[in-house]
């Protein structure tokens, strides 16, 4: 693990995977900003002018996004705990309207990843110590039990609707939304402040950044966080409604065995992913990229670039636990990389 490894936080409270500005540092002349702390991340909304988003919509927005934030915790009491009971016990699991559009976005994108991305681990994620709030020190899973996971992994294609429930068809079948919830959320904030005549704003959830309009002074700005320590890896700035996804094994980990392991699993392995530090996706909608950097992490630095093609993302970029970067073409031309160092490192795709 790099930069505070040794003091068994995670990064996330320290640094965001995705940050706002030109520069570290740099003054938000122009913008007003509102603050919450939403899915166990800073979420801040930024919007150009004298005044922010009408505060009639802003405390509708907040107060969706609250809801949202308690119904939709893996670990916590909740819709989805209600569900994911349900799924434990045999039962048909009633779930409401956005949750349903959610688990069917994630069943596509499980299907479309060949299951790098698979919202059914929960189980094997809460395994590995990860659901809870502050993540302590550890022993990895009986091997046993993960030759178990390894061989018949549940996912969403183990689960059918019908008249409005979900029926689960593998008895280790749990939902955990992380890898795309944010993501979502996002994608819905943004498209309610456009319908109410918004002209601009930026919402950044914990990493996971969209976009629409323009700032103050122009686009957007965007910085992609350096892995292994303070300061940038890029900046660029984003293009019409965009999204700026990043996930790293950075910003969620604990020590496993003495060893830090971050907390996207590879579901084939089952066990975190740990070839990749860094995978930053650039798409129009928040929730896909979310899925896919989750993906791409997980699939590693040999079998990302099909699971991207796969998915039809072509705007991404990489860094692995060597330090080497990659990215797609289209995405290399808009990066303005921090310094020769990481010039040299990246390789263009």
């Amino acid at each position: 693990m790099r930069g505070d490894e040794r003091s068994g936080v995670s990064r996330r409270a320290l640094l965001g995977a995705v940050v706002l500005g030109a520069t570290p540092g740099a003054r938000a002349d122009g913008l007003q900003r509102q603050q919450r702390t939403l899915f166990g991340s800073p979420c801040t909304l930024l919007a150009p002018g004298s005044a922010p988003p009408a505060s009639a919509d802003s405390a509708r927005l907040w107060q969706r996004l609250a809801q949202l934030n308690a119904d939709w915790n893996a670990w916590k009491p909740g819709v989805l705990g209600t569900v994911n009971a349900a799924l434990r016990a045999g039962r048909p699991a009633a779930v409401p309207a956005d949750l349903a559009r959610l688990l069917r976005l994630a069943r596509e994108g499980e299907v479309a990843t060949a299951g790098f991305f698979n919202a059914g681990l929960g189980a094997l994620v809460a395994a590995w110590g990860f659901h809870a709030d502050e993540l302590q020190p550890g022993n990895a899973p009986p091997e046993a039990l993960l030759r178990r996971w390894r061989g018949a992994p549940p996912g969403l294609r183990h689960a059918e609707w019908r008249d409005g429930h979900l029926i689960g068809h593998h008895p280790a079948l749990q939902l955990d939304l992380g890898g795309i919830a944010k993501g979502w959320v996002v994608d819905e904030a943004l498209d309610a402040l456009q319908r109410r005549g918004v002209g601009a704003a930026l919402l950044d959830l914990g990493g996971n950044l969209a976009a629409f309009g323009q700032g103050a002074d122009g686009p957007w700005r965007v910085g992609i966080r350096d892995p292994f320590g303070p300061g940038l890896v890029a900046r660029l700035r984003t293009a019409g409604r965009e999204a700026v996804v990043t996930s790293g094994t950075y910003e969620r980990w604990r020590r496993v065995d003495g060893a830090a392991v971050g907390h996207v699993i590879d579901p084939p392995a089952a066990r975190p992913a740990a070839e990749l530090v860094s995978v930053t996706v650039v798409h129009p909608r928040a929730a896909l990229a979310a899925a896919a950097a989750t993906a791409l992490l997980a699939a590693g630095a040999a079998r990302w670039p099909a699971v991207a093609e796969r998915l039809g993302v072509d705007q991404v970029l990489v860094i692995d636990a060597q330090g080497r970067a990659a990215a797609h073409a289209r995405l290399a031309r808009r990066l303005d990389l921090a310094g020769t160092d990481w010039r040299r490192r990246l390789r263009i795709l």
